[in-house]
Order: structure tokens, then C-alpha cells, then sequence
């Protein structure tokens, strides 16, 4: 019986390569129409809560359930672009994405809105599938020089994105105008997958772990339902205590399925490895703490400065406030390779965790004035920036040479995963402190919910920077890690 190191990866005759335009000019038009759809939201969330009377813990959904999907389904798409190719996983993946982005625009419900969020969840596995298809068609350095286009597209586009709605905003109020703004951007990437990106040519003989997969997502589901609704249902009723054990069940047996598989979704042993778990750790601990404080952060700025907290702020504001984090990001980003070079990476990523953590507690006790939180945003991004522009390369340097897909997808998940794990969390802390308003509309949480959610962050900060302390520091490597998009999830 074969090995699958032994087994040849089956591939279609190679085409004569083309030049770089020709493989990324669409791709990067698909990648910055990604980013204005997940810039976008942050800035719209309020108003959707307004609207649809949606009270700021539950608002934390619009983005946990995207993060759900966009964590589960990576693995999986990419899987699947790697044996049935990755154009054809491209364009089935823009068909949902597109049609989430439209229920959403035209949702009057917010469960429904919730299903389209869901939907373009999948979006997560384009920048993945884009690098494949740079690698099978591109060769040398200039597969480099692509793949910076794309993540430049997708961190650029998640700038645009929010300032595009503000702008709408001045001459639109109806939320769902706004929302169509990003649905109608990706409506323009379909026609693109189908007839203007280029396909891969090599395809991968593993078979698709199926059980695993399913394991997973009903594992994940159940966990962040009951988060969600324990404090609503009762944490020690049947329903919660069921999808729990549902939960618990399901995780479970996805751990041994995936240890018993030769072939399985997650190879878990890597992960689990000397040298690469506390980098798995330190991916979910950013995630965690940057993705889960998003929703809070607006609904924050979002609040009427007349209940005593919050700036009052509508979509254009919330977008311009949006801007101190995303250039500390690429500040930080674009100066860590020079930074590690220096000092090596543990100490910039310990540097980087211990100043995402002073951030989020600068915002405990400072958050009266905007340039307060504003301050607090660009330390938070350049924290995040440096820890993105560190974290690959080490990943890298532990993974073997046929991991590398693999390996770097798994990082790329966990941030994600995590993101909608807080947000579950954070949608229960601040449903339990409400505000008792004289007035009827959304549930605005109390001051003393974003104390609760800043402090979590601030202390799960905190302890990446004590997991760092554990990171074995190699010697830096000749091939480079791919870039990471800083403020989006793929």
C-alpha cells in the first residue's frame, strides 16, 4: 500500500505561462470588491440595529456568523479547489456570496439578514483559492510581486468600503440602500469569475474529509448557539445544556475522526507540534480579541452622547473612525519584516500583543473624546499590523515543505474562528447590561457592557503576549511567507 508521500499529485498538461496582468488584474478586482463587502459592514451595523430594532449584544451576530462560516468552510473550499480546480470553487463560491450580499440588502428581518451574512461567509476562501491559481500560472519572483497585488487590493478595498457608505450616507439613510452598495460590487465580480479568471491546471488526489467537516461545523454552530442564547434561555436549561452537549459531542468526535484519518481536513498533529502550537495559539488569541471587538467598537461610537457615553456618530463617522486602525495596520504591517530582521520575532510579537493589550485598557479608562478612542484604534492596528507581518514566516519555517498549503490555511482560519467565538461572548455580556430606555426602539447596552468587552480583550491581549514568550526563535528563511491581509478575513 502506497503512502501519499508516494503518491504523485495528478496534473493537467501545463499551459504556456502568462503574463502577470493577465493572471491578477481580475483577480484583484475580485479581492477589492471582498474588502469594500467586509469594510463595509462595521460602519452599517448601528443602523441596522435602528432599523430593525436589534439591540447592540445581538448586533454582535452580523459579524460572528460570517466569521463562523468564513473559519469552517476555508479548509474545506480550498480542499475542494485543489482536486476539482480553484476557479470552479471561485465561481461557485461568487454565486453565494453574491446572493448573501443581496438578502441582506433587502432583508427585513434580521434573522433573515443573518442567513445572508452566513452566506458570504464562504468569501474567506477566495484569497486562498487566488493564491493557488498565482502559483500554478506564475512562476519566479513575480508570483510574489501578484500575490502583494492581491492583498493590497483586499486591504485597500476594506478602506474604501466604509468611506463609500459614509459617503452614501449623507444622501442616503435607508439602510438598505447603503447595503447595496457592497452587494452591488461583488453582483459586478460574477460575470468576472465565469469569464475572465484564468483556471489552474494542477489537481490534488486527496480525497475530501466529509465526516470531518460536518463534525466540525455542527460542533462550532452548536457551541456559539448556546453562547448565545444562554443567557436568554437560562445556562442551566435544557436547551442550552443540550447544544452544549451537542457541542461537546460533536468536537469530540471530530478530534479522534481527524487523528484516525490519513487524509483529514485538519491535520491536528501538526498543529499540535512544539514549534507551531503556540504560533495556532497566538493566530486564534488576535483573532479573538481584534475581530470579537469590532461590533462593540461601533455600536459604541454609534451611541448618543446625550445617555452620558458614545459619540453619536452615523455611517460617515463611524467610517472616518475607522481609518486610524486600518493605517496603523499597514504601518505596522509594512514595517515588521525590517522590525524582526532587527530584533527577531519574539520579541516584535511580544511587543505587538503587550500593545493591542494597553490599547484595549486605554479605552476602559479613556473613551470620553474621539481622539481618545482614535489614539487607541491606531495602537490597537499597528499592534495587529506587526503581529500579522511576524507570525507567517515562523509558520513557515516550522512547516514541511508539503505542508505549507495546509499549514498557513489553518493560521488564516483560526483568527476567524475565534473572531466569532468573542462575538458570541460579547453578544451575551452586553445583552445582560442593557440600558432602560423612556423611549421605544433598539436595546442599547450600557457603558459598563464595553468595560466588560474591552477589559476581555485587553487581558486575552495580554495573554498572547505571555504565549510568546514561548515561541522558539529560528533563523529566518529564504522563502517568504505569503502576505496576510490585515484587517479582513480572507
Amino acid at each position: 500500500m502506497p503512502t501519499m508521500v508516494e503518491i504523485a499529485t495528478k496534473t493537467a498538461p501545463q499551459s504556456a505561462e502568462v503574463p502577470v496582468a493577465a493572471v491578477v488584474g481580475f483577480l484583484v478586482l475580485v479581492e477589492l470588491c471582498s474588502g469594500i463587502l467586509q469594510g463595509s459592514m462595521p460602519s452599517v451595523t448601528p443602523l441596522i440595529g435602528s432599523t430593525l430594532h436589534v439591540s447592540s449584544g445581538d448586533l454582535n451576530w452580523v459579524a460572528s456568523v460570517t466569521l463562523l462560516v468564513s473559519g469552517v468552510s476555508v479548509p474545506l473550499l480550498a480542499k475542494l479547489g485543489d482536486k476539482y480546480g480553484h476557479r470552479r470553487m471561485i465561481r461557485a463560491t461568487m454565486v453565494v456570496v453574491a446572493a448573501g450580499s443581496v438578502l441582506t440588502a433587502v432583508a427585513d428581518d434580521f434573522a433573515l439578514l443573518l442567513v445572508g451574512r452566513a452566506l458570504t461567509g464562504v468569501l474567506g476562501a477566495w484569497l486562498p483559492l487566488e493564491f493557488a491559481i498565482v502559483r500554478d500560472r506564475i512562476h519566479g519572483g513575480k508570483a510574489g510581486a501578484a500575490v502583494g497585488l492581491l492583498v493590497g487590493a483586499l486591504t485597500l478595498g476594506t478602506t474604501l468600503g466604509p468611506l463609500g457608505v459614509g459617503l452614501l450616507s449623507e444622501k442616503v439613510t435607508n439602510v438598505h440602500a447603503l447595503l447595496w452598495f457592497p452587494a452591488a460590487c461583488i453582483l459586478l465580480c460574477v460575470p468576472v469569475a465565469f469569464f475572465l479568471i484564468p483556471e489552474s491546471a494542477t489537481r490534488s488526489p486527496e480525497r475530501i474529509d466529509w465526516p470531518g467537516a460536518a463534525l466540525l461545523s455542527v460542533g462550532l454552530a452548536t457551541a456559539l448557539l448556546a453562547l448565545g442564547h444562554g443567557s436568554v434561555w437560562g445556562w442551566g436549561s435544557a436547551a442550552t445544556l443540550a447544544l452544549f452537549a451537542t457541542a461537546a459531542g460533536a468536537l469530540t468526535a471530530f478530534v479522534v475522526v481527524e487523528l484516525r484519518a490519513a487524509e483529514p481536513l485538519i491535520d491536528l498533529r501538526m498543529m499540535a507540534g512544539r514549534s507551531l502550537a503556540p504560533l495556532y495559539i497566538l493566530s486564534f488569541t488576535l483573532g479573538f480579541a481584534f475581530f470579537g471587538a469590532h461590533t462593540p467598537n461601533a455600536t459604541f461610537m454609534a451611541t448618543p452622547s446625550e445617555l452620558g457615553f458614545g459619540f453619536g456618530y452615523g455611517t460617515l463617522g463611524l467610517a472616518l473612525m475607522g481609518l486610524p486602525v486600518a493605517v496603523g495596520a499597514l504601518a505596522g504591517s509594512a514595517t515588521a519584516d525590517r522590525l524582526v530582521a532587527a530584533w527577531g520575532a519574539r520579541p516584535v510579537v511580544i511587543a505587538a500583543f503587550a500593545a493591542i493589550s494597553v490599547s484595549f485598557l486605554s479605552m476602559v479608562g479613556l473613551h470620553e473624546q474621539p481622539w481618545q478612542f482614535a489614539t487607541a484604534s491606531a495602537v490597537t492596528g499597528i499592534g495587529v499590523g506587526l503581529v500579522l507581518g511576524s507570525l507567517p514566516p515562523l509558520i513557515m519555517a516550522g512547516l514541511p515543505a508539503d505542508k505549507t498549503g495546509i499549514g498557513t490555511g489553518l493560521y488564516n482560519t483560526l483568527k476567524p474562528l475565534a473572531g466569532s467565538i468573542s462575538g458570541a461572548i460579547f453578544a451575551t455580556v452586553m445583552n445582560q447590561h442593557l440600558l432602560e430606555l423612556p423611549v421605544p426602539g433598539p436595546r442599547l447596552s450600557a457603558e459598563s457592557g464595553y468595560y466588560i468587552v474591552w477589559a476581555a480583550c485587553a487581558g486575552v491581549a495580554l495573554a498572547g503576549a505571555a504565549i510568546a514568550l514561548t515561541v522558539r526563535a529560528r533563523p529566518r528563511e529564504s522563502p517568504q511567507a505569503l502576505p496576510v491581509p490585515a484587517l479582513a478575513a480572507g
